[in-house]
């Protein structure tokens, strides 16, 4: 299957032409997640570039559900015009990313320059696709410390669920290494917070604990 896939982002990227960027994700590798890029001018990315941490809080925030025409920033400025589509394994589970990255800046000005008037900039993402997988994480991790008005040594059983609960939303247990070092935080084992996000999932398909990171 991702043999096929990149030989389709490598067809697409020559189709569509050097201002569309086509990136191809291994989600069970996201801190070297992109195996093939076509087109990789537009953002600088690499083959063995991690998986974007803005790439990280679309895809969990929509529940790797397909996404189309939906806006991402480079870090020096041009506008793009998004899609992704998710392969899966046989149990159901999001492990790959297809993307497609258009570059809109000039079509913007175009559109500025006809209606003679400046158009509103839309506002800079939280995060930008060149931020690290552990940075991100950090900043996950702080801010979900924040959500609760609390310090670690002050959390109760429902601040660390809180605490959970806000990481695993923005997909935060993507990444490798975050169980320990969330399990660390909270003063507890993984199996805990197995069993926190198999109770907050119960209606979708149970987490393992061999099996539950990408």
């Amino acid at each position: 299957m991702f043999d096929l896939l990149t030989r389709l982002t490598k067809t697409l990227g020559e189709l569509l032409g050097p201002s569309t960027e086509v990136v191809l994700h291994d989600l069970r590798e996201p801190e070297h997640s992109i195996i093939a890029i076509a087109n990789q001018q537009l953002t600088g990315r690499r083959v063995g570039d991690t998986l974007e941490s803005l790439g990280v809080h679309l895809f969990a925030s929509h529940n790797f559900q397909d996404m189309a025409n939906y806006e991402t920033r480079t870090k020096t400025g041009k506008v793009l015009r998004s899609c992704s589509v998710f392969v899966r394994d046989q149990e159901g589970r999001a492990i790959g990313a297809l993307c497609v990255n258009r570059d809109t800046s000039a079509l913007l000005k175009l559109r500025d320059w006809l209606d003679g008037e400046l158009v509103p900039s839309a506002p800079e993402p939280e995060v930008r696709i060149d931020d690290n997988v552990e940075d991100l994480l950090g900043h996950m991790i702080e801010g979900a410390i924040r959500s609760t008005g609390k310090s670690p040594n002050e959390f109760s059983r429902e601040d660390k669920i809180a605490v959970i609960s806000y990481l695993d939303a923005r997909g935060a247990f993507l990444i490798r290494y975050s169980m320990e070092k969330v399990a660390s935080l909270l003063c507890i084992s993984k199996f805990s917070i197995y069993n926190y996000l198999n109770d907050m999932r119960a209606e979708a398909i149970p987490l393992e604990p061999a099996k539950a990171q990408v």
